[in-house]
């Protein structure tokens, strides 16, 4: 099959995908929604993390900095 028909057949693909989207909307918007409200929360509990994360290595730092202060004093 030459590239002609492939991309003819992908154009054809998209336009009958673009229909239903159109037609099945109010579905397609309603699962799309939870969707991004899932992909939300979990970059809220990621951002979390991270927090956390920093906040853990940032206290280790200070820790080891004052030994080291004491250490050479």
């Amino acid at each position: 099959m030459n590239n002609w028909w492939k991309y003819g057949l992908v154009f054809i693909a998209g336009a009958v995908v673009g229909a239903a989207a159109v037609k099945n909307s109010e579905q397609l918007r309603s699962i799309c929604t939870a969707a991004l409200g899932g992909f939300l929360d979990l970059k809220e509990k990621a951002m979390e993390t991270a927090e956390t994360i920093k906040e853990t290595a940032e206290d280790l730092i200070a820790e080891t900095e004052s030994k080291r202060k004491k250490g050479s004093a």
